[in-house]
């Protein structure tokens, strides 16, 4: 064999062996694109509260920094978790702290503490989130009930959402958000957290619930002509035995939803919460209040089953095959008049609820 050929050889195997270098650095940059592409999206869009809100699906505003993170996740064999968040935002005056808390749970079994966490879930003029779903919203509040394949020892699962700021120029504590959180808004917050908390558990095949587009609105109670008007649009209500020394004046009030299956108005006195009145007939919700009435009625002649008395009232009666719960709770803006005492006040409103939702008469007149 002559030099020519050895020396074409080397330079043939020479070029096979950068060709295949080539061809391996390559294949090895087309599979880190790859990598790329499909962990980029995730890397570049952090998502919070177990995976349910990314960065920019309407949680954080433009400007927010100092964003810290506490989570304690739901998993399978684990139906309960918590998470909390706090940045800052606004600039000078405008300046704020804001922080939100969800969180999945139960809520306590014992009779007496679970009233009291009931009574923390429906602290407002509520609104129900739209097409029967099983939640409502407050201001920058809400609660939504998971299916009944999540239930934790016969009680119903519960994603919670509560926020509140901090006024960096008043150093002063509100619930919610700085520039206002629609109902809406809030809503979509509370059924993304709720799907994920199903999904991380395992404990429902049932599709994801959604958020409908249309406005969270309520709507105006239908009141029978000729009767009279009163308090959180009640026909007669806070009307008969009103205080003769006029400090029902001092009550304001603010109907929250209307609906057919859920119904909410809270009263005021002196800018502090007198009383809140609340119809729910969503079976979700009702089932928060298993164990709750008891197997007697409020008084002789009612067709329902609870409690009434000076502090409150809780309900639960059968309209048209439907379980209904009825409630009633006291607060420290009370005036004492008969539109803040459940035994004057609650009757009329159970009695004007019932007829407009086509209940028949829970009470003997």
């Amino acid at each position: 064999m002559s030099y020519s050929t050895l020396r074409d050889g080397g330079r043939t195997g020479r070029r096979s062996r950068v060709l295949t270098g080539v061809l391996a650095i390559a294949a090895l940059v087309a599979a880190l694109v790859a990598l790329w592409q499909t962990q980029s999206t995730p890397l570049a869009r952090r998502s919070y509260c177990w995976g349910a809100w990314p960065e920019d699906g309407g949680l954080f505003h433009r400007g927010a920094h100092d964003r810290t993170a506490r989570e304690s996740a739901p998993a399978p064999g684990r139906p309960s978790g918590l998470c909390t968040l706090r940045w800052r935002g606004g600039q000078g005056s405008g300046a704020y702290e804001q922080r939100v808390e969800l969180r999945l749970g139960t809520g306590p079994g014992e009779a007496v503490a679970r009233r009291a966490w009931l009574d923390g879930l429906f602290e407002g003029g509520d609104t129900a989130l739209p097409g029967r779903l099983p939640g409502f919203t407050a201001a920058g509040s809400g609660a939504l009930v998971l299916p009944a394949s999540c239930d934790v020892a016969g009680r119903p699962s519960v994603v919670t959402f509560t926020s509140s700021y901090t006024d960096t120029a008043g150093r002063g504590d509100h619930p919610g958000f700085p520039d206002g959180a629609s109902p809406a808004n809030t809503g979509a917050l509370l059924v993304s957290a709720a799907n994920r908390a199903a999904e991380a558990t395992g404990c429902s095949s049932a599709p994801p619930m959604r958020l409908r587009a249309r406005a969270m609105t309520t709507r105006p109670v239908r009141v029978n002509p000729g009767a009279s008007p009163g308090r959180c649009a009640i026909p007669g209500l806070g009307v008969e035995g009103a205080a003769a020394d006029g400090s029902d004046d001092r009550l304001t009030d603010t109907v929250g939803s209307v609906h057919d299956d859920f119904q909410t108005c809270a009263v005021s006195g002196d800018g502090q919460w007198a009383a809140r009145f609340t119809m729910v007939g969503r079976p979700r919700i009702v089932a928060l209040f298993d164990g709750l009435t008891g197997d007697s009625p409020p008084a002789p002649g009612w067709r329902a089953h609870g409690r009434i008395d000076a502090t409150g009232a809780l309900i639960r009666a059968d309209c048209d095959g439907r379980a209904t719960v009825f409630t009633m709770r006291t607060g420290p803006g009370r005036t004492h008049t008969g539109l803040d005492d459940p035994r004057r006040s609650f009757p009329v409103f159970v009695d004007a609820v019932g007829e407009r939702i086509g209940c028949a008469r829970l009470r003997a007149r």
